[in-house]
This record gives C-alpha cells, structure tokens and sequence, in this order.
C-alpha cells in the first residue's frame, strides 16, 4: 500500500485537463488499496472531492497576460502567475505543510512549478509528467527563459537548490521520474531522452452518472460533434457565437464542454442542436460521437484517439497546442483550422471533409497503438513500485 499526493496545474485559466488526469489515476490507486489524497485550490478542489478524494487547499495564481497566446513553456509560467516571487512561496508552505500531514510515499506532479521545491525540502520522491513541448531544449524554450527567473533562483538559493537557467528545468529536471502520457509518433523527440517512460493514455475513463445530464442520452450516434473549445485561440463570447450560427437547425447534435473561463459566468440557452456545459465527462460523449473539435490540448487529442475519433483542431497561437495539432495531422487523424477559419462555412465544409475522408482509419489506427503503451495500468505500476 502507498500513499500518493497529487498536485495538478493549478487552474487559474479556467481549464481541468491536469485534474482530471489525476483524477483518474488516483481512482485507480484507491481501488488497489492505496491511500491518495491532493493539493489543489479553487472550483477545481470541489470537482476532486466530488470524487470522495482528501484535498488540502493551495493557492491559485493571477494570470498575468492574455492566455490565448503563449509562445512557450516558459511564457506560459509566466503569464499564468505561478512564477510570482509571492504565490511560489505560498505555494510552496502550504505544499510543505500538506505533505508533512498526509506523510506520502510518492509525490505526482504535473506543470506546477512549486512542487519540484516542496520535493526537495521534504524529501519525498516525485514523479512528474513530461511532454516535449515543456523540455528546456523545445526550440521555443531556449529563445525565452522566462521573465521572473531571477526571483525564482532566489526563492531556489533559500531552500538550498541549484539555480535553473530556464523555468522549464524545475518541471522537466528535478524530478525522480518522468510519465509522458503520449506515444512515440505523436512526441517523438522525447525518443532520445534516457530518463522518459511513455505510458501512453493518462486518462479518467470512468465517470459517475450524476455528472451525466438527461438529454445525452436522446442525442443520436450517428450525428453528434463534440467541442471542447477550453480556455483556447477564441474567448467564449465568439465561439458560442460561431456554434450557435453554425449548427442551429441542421443535421448535426453538438455538444460544447465551455470550462470555467472566468469571462464565461453564464452558459448561452439550449438548443435541439446545441447544448452548452461546463464539464462533462469526455468518455461518456465520445463513445457516441463522429467528430471531435478542440484547441489541440493534449489530454483532449489523447481521449479523441483512444475512442479512434478524427477531429478538426484549432490551436491559435500556443506553443503546447501548435506542436500537438501538427503532429496530430502529419499521422492523417485530423485537420487543423486557423482561428479565422472558424466561421460558418468553412466550419461545415471542414466537417464534412473529414467525415467522408479516411481520417476515422487513421485515428482508430492510432487508437491501438495508443492503448498497447498500458495507459493508466502502467502508471500505476511505477508508482507502487516506489
């Protein structure tokens, strides 16, 4: 038996991949016997213990700039508020303090800078999840170190920590082990990286039937497009907008998971052909859906696989998502769209190209090989292992 502390990106952007995923390991550690429990502050702590999950509170940083438009990992550290001198060291005590109540065995971590730190000062190994797009030698990373990295070495030199010479070091180099949840053909730089277990898909595959709302289940099979838009290249008011023209009194059922952006307070009206919703349990709409839209995310571009669905994406301009979409279309499972394409006739015309195409025999190609990586089974074996 292990006791496993999780500590997800914190959410300020209003996205829940990081927690979900954790989520779904975590499920998975519970029903082997294993004690977990997790770090996390905001709407997304009450989504955790929904799930019946111990959860000790952190703070949650102030985005500092426009998230539509990250050029790197480090950029996104900085704009999303995790490297202010203040919120790392409040991060860091009340990680600290969380795991000297809870005693781990096993740290997990995923994108969240104060961890690393917390790992060193208490002394408990850390896995953390790895993508070629947050490693110190991405090409983008190496043109930007980021913008706070001298307070970030000082708060280093208190706790006695090599300083870093980028903010992707503390992610991607001091932890014990590295998860990438993907395969080799979608991330295949991380090949050539020693220290890197791909797992394939980390995701939550299970979902409780409360979070389920009555109306899926009248949707039909054959007909529904599922888009998950997030916190991605066009803020909510547009793309509700895009959808709403788009779809109203045609063929298609769709169905648009929005997110907690905080621009977003109230969800637009329900439609025959539309419906809008903040979370909703991916699996439960996948296994029914042709297409899938997104912003290139890759917890989004692994669950579109691993139910071997084509998909039509819509990266912007972010580095992460940029990188996912061109090695998503270079294997033949998806189009990509740029944001000024994401307009009514253009939308429709690109769905109906990937549908009649052979997008679908690519994507549940990719499915298989996906699943023969051990996904969630092989994490969970790592982690007992420790």
């Amino acid at each position: 038996m292990r006791r496993v502390m999780f500590f997800p990106s914190p959410p300020n952007s209003g996205s829940m991949g990081s927690a979900i995923k954790c989520i779904g390991i975590a499920k998975e550690l519970r029903s082997r016997g294993n004690e977990v429990a997790f770090v996390m502050g905001g709407s997304v702590a009450d989504l955790i213990m929904r799930e019946h999950f111990r959860v000790y509170q952190s703070p949650i940083p102030v985005a500092k700039m426009d998230i539509r438009d990250i050029n790197s990992a480090n950029d996104f550290f900085d704009g999303t508020g995790m490297t202010e001198y203040s919120f790392l060291r409040m991060s860091v005590k009340a990680e600290v303090e969380a795991i000297y109540n809870f005693k781990p065995d096993v740290l997990f971590s995923e994108t969240r800078l104060s961890t690393p730190i917390s790992a060193h000062i208490t002394g408990v190994p850390l896995i953390s999840i790895a993508s070629w797009p947050c490693s110190p030698d991405f090409p983008l990373n190496v043109q930007t170190k980021g913008r706070n990295l001298k307070k970030v070495n000082e708060l280093l030199e208190q706790y006695n920590m090599t300083p870093i010479e980028s903010l992707t070091e503390l992610i991607y180099r001091r932890s014990d082990i590295k998860l990438a949840p993907t395969i080799p053909l979608l991330e295949p730089e991380l090949q050539y990286e020693e220290d890197i277990i791909y797992t394939g898909y980390l995701l939550d595959l299970k979902y409780r039937k409360e979070d389920i709302p009555p109306w899926l289940e009248k949707t039909k099979k054959d007909s529904r497009i599922f888009i998950y838009p997030s916190v991605g290249a066009m803020f909510p008011e547009l793309y509700t907008k895009v959808f709403k023209e788009t779809f109203e009194g045609g063929k298609y059922q769709v169905i648009c998971a929005c997110g907690y952006h905080k621009s977003l307070k109230y969800l637009p009206a329900n439609t025959e052909w539309v419906k809008f919703v903040h979370y909703i349990p991916a699996p439960a709409v996948l296994e029914r859906s042709i297409l899938v839209i997104f912003h290139g995310g890759q917890d989004s571009m692994l669950s579109t696989l691993l139910y071997g669905i084509p998909s039509i994406v819509v990266p912007g301009r972010h580095f992460e998502r940029e990188y996912n979409a061109n090695n998503l279309v270079r294997t033949g499972a998806a189009m990509k769209l740029p944001v000024y394409g994401f307009r009514k006739n253009r939308l429709l015309s690109a769905i109906d190209e990937v549908l009649s195409g052979s997008y679908r025999d690519k994507s549940r190609e990719l499915s298989l090989t996906l699943k023969s990586y051990g996904g969630v089974g092989r994490c969970i074996d790592i982690i007992e292992s420790i």
